[in-house]
């Protein structure tokens, strides 16, 4: 494991157990980019990495992490779930730059009812933001 890993995990862990802004404006490279299954092509924007990210933040209870792998800068985080009474597994693959913050974030969801749950609950939150 990376010392720059080491170091984003612990303050991942701290800011999905009382997410705050400022925690994740401090977690996240200017230029990160965000790999989901609701798009095709990542993309690159921090502010928009940002809003995903608390958008899903927003509608996940009862999150947990189960299990995590770690290869120099690259991570896998295992999470269980749900958006109101739908369960849902998945994984983050993350990958962290020299300053231990997120490059890169892919995101793989399943059931194919929670992925349809989550795109939608995230949909929802951004156009309510952009009201």
């Amino acid at each position: 494991m990376s010392g720059e890993a080491k170091a984003f995990l612990k303050r991942w862990y701290a800011y999905m157990e009382n997410p705050t802004p400022e925690v994740l404006d401090d977690l996240v490279a200017e230029d990160a980019g965000i790999s989901s299954p609701a798009f095709y092509k990542p993309k690159y924007s921090k502010p928009y990495v940002i809003s995903i990210l608390n958008a899903v933040n927003e509608g996940f209870e009862d999150f947990v992490y189960k299990k995590e792998w770690i290869d120099g800068r690259d991570i896998i985080l295992e999470f269980e779930t749900r958006i109101g009474d739908v369960n849902l597994k998945g994984i983050d693959r993350i990958t962290v730059d020299e300053n231990a913050r997120m490059k890169h974030i892919e995101v793989l969801i399943r059931p194919l009812n929670g992925l349809i749950a989550l795109a939608e609950h995230v949909k929802a939150t951004l156009a309510k933001a952009a009201a």
